[in-house]
């Protein structure tokens, strides 16, 4: 009988993850039924779908760069989070997120 044991590969140690929760202010219901997504480098990296209270919870791998918070089809009014630098993008759907944050905590994020 052999027994296969887990190696680790000496580059896992330099793998980091992305983390974003937070809670959204809606008014229209639809907003459930669209993901809410983390990308970096123009690929998504995390998906989940918000719970009836709006919350939200995200996890995905991080290797450089800024990344974001993306929302697909509602637009962002404002938000408010401890975490500097973060801002609301030019077309309103996302969250840039600035390199090197990799937790970050939306106390508030309003859609219009």
């Amino acid at each position: 009988m052999s027994i296969l044991l887990p190696q680790c590969k000496d580059d896992d140690a330099n793998i980091f993850r992305a983390y974003a929760e937070g809670k959204i202010t809606y008014s229209d219901g639809k907003f459930l039924e669209d993901p809410i997504h983390l990308v970096n480098n123009k690929k998504i990296i995390a998906e989940t779908y918000p719970k009836e209270s709006g919350s939200f919870v995200l996890a995905g791998p991080y290797e450089k760069d800024a990344y974001k918070l993306q929302l697909k089809n509602f637009k962002i009014k404002s938000f408010s989070t401890e975490t500097p630098g973060c801002k609301i993008s030019a077309d309103s759907l996302s969250i840039e997120i600035p390199d090197g944050v990799t937790y970050v905590i939306f106390n508030d994020i309003t859609l219009k």
